[in-house]
């Protein structure tokens, strides 16, 4: 199936970023996922292991092309892999600043205290369904002191991913092994 240009740039105007995934003779066109995409995937993966996730994401991205990407497995399967493409995020950088730190993310930066184990509770608490990503949103939302308005975007996951692998860190910033005497 051949997709003009001009249908490349309304996708491109409506959704933003747009992707090509071509699978041997076939193309999809996929959209730029979106956190709320990503939620979704990862309550399938909860639900239904790996496979679910794949079909998630390209259900949940998919604007045009070929549908046989979608349903047929010889399509399909090789497709899936390639959605790991999805998860190139700039890294954020972490800087220490008295009882503070300071993530930045491209041009973004925000501060945040020390996270307490309190803090942990009280997130956990705010999610009691463990639904994807929402413990990490609430732990940012009670240690952050100040931030740019990038990281008021709950849906850029080129920002939230950075982040709530930022906040991991911070939280395992000493090393612990058990061993086994």
């Amino acid at each position: 199936m051949k997709i003009e240009d001009t249908q490349i740039q309304e996708w491109k105007d409506k959704y933003g970023s747009v992707y090509a995934l071509p699978v041997e003779d076939k193309t999809a066109y996929l959209r730029e996922p979106k956190m709320k995409d990503f939620k979704r995937a990862f309550t399938a993966m909860q639900d239904s292991g790996d496979l679910a996730f794949g079909e998630q994401m390209i259900n949940l991205l998919f604007i045009g092309g070929d549908e046989e990407i979608k349903t047929n497995d010889e399509y399909f399967l090789p497709a899936r892999k390639e959605i790991k493409e999805f998860f190139n995020f700039d890294e954020a950088e972490i800087t220490k600043e008295k009882n503070n730190h300071i993530i930045t993310i491209g041009d973004a930066t925000c501060k945040v205290r020390m996270i307490t184990r309190d803090d942990l509770k009280l997130a956990e608490k705010k999610n009691p369904g463990n639904k994807p990503f929402v413990t990490q949103e609430k732990l940012f939302e009670a240690v952050c002191t100040s931030k740019d308005a990038a990281f008021d975007d709950r849906d850029n996951a080129n920002v939230r991913f950075p982040l709530y692998q930022a906040i991991e860190k911070l939280q395992n910033m000493k090393v612990a092994i058990i061993k086994k005497l």
